[in-house]
């Protein structure tokens, strides 16, 4: 005949469990706030969106929106757009930015060929070229150059919720209605995916 489970035991393990998965979430995802419009409309002024560390032997790829530590100040946080990797070498001509001598095809871009001068260059080991989708409004690597891979915190996935009232709005007039519909209709997002 089985000795039965002691009372506490049966308490505390699922809770300790509760409590190791919750540490094993918050080591995976990360939460920020996002302060400006220099990633518009990819992510906008008063997003809040959810991050994911590169594992392992993963890199960020061109075309991921990354968020990283500034490489002038450690303890501000950016968020741009990785347009050229390790190797690659970039530049611009007309506005347009060119990997390899060839346009790259930039839809995400908040008005088109607006990334100005870029010198060409080769991306070194390890690095990234990063630029915002709102070339106009961004501080990028045309300042002040590539990104190390070891200032990159991890991959913007997710908007999970706005919140700044588009322009012209209230707080108030945004919290009249609370559907999903209503809220995108007013063009703040929810559970928008990051491309």
């Amino acid at each position: 005949m089985p000795r039965p489970r002691p009372l506490i035991r049966t308490f505390l393990e699922p809770i300790a469990i509760a409590f190791v998965l919750a540490l094993l979430v918050r080591c995976a995802v990360q939460i920020y706030s996002v302060p400006s419009r220099s990633m518009a409309p990819t992510v906008e002024a008063g997003d809040t969106i959810l991050v994911t560390p590169y594992f392992f032997s993963s890199h960020p790829q061109r075309g991921d929106v990354i968020v990283f530590e500034s490489p002038l100040d450690r303890n501000e946080l950016m968020v741009k757009r990785v347009v050229a990797v390790a190797g690659d070498l970039v530049d611009s001509r007309l506005g347009h930015v060119r990997i390899g001598g060839y346009t790259l095809s930039e839809p995400y871009l908040a008005r088109a060929a607006s990334s100005g001068a870029i010198e060409a260059q080769i991306v070194p080991a390890r690095s990234y070229f990063v630029l915002g989708d709102n070339r106009d409004e961004s501080l990028d690597s045309r300042s002040w150059g590539v990104v190390p891979h070891s200032l990159v915190v991890g991959r913007a996935r997710l908007v999970l919720w706005s919140s700044t009232p588009p322009i012209g709005e209230t707080a108030h007039a945004t919290e009249r209605s609370w559907s999903r519909a209503a809220l995108r209709a007013r063009g703040i997002r929810l559970f928008k995916w990051i491309e």
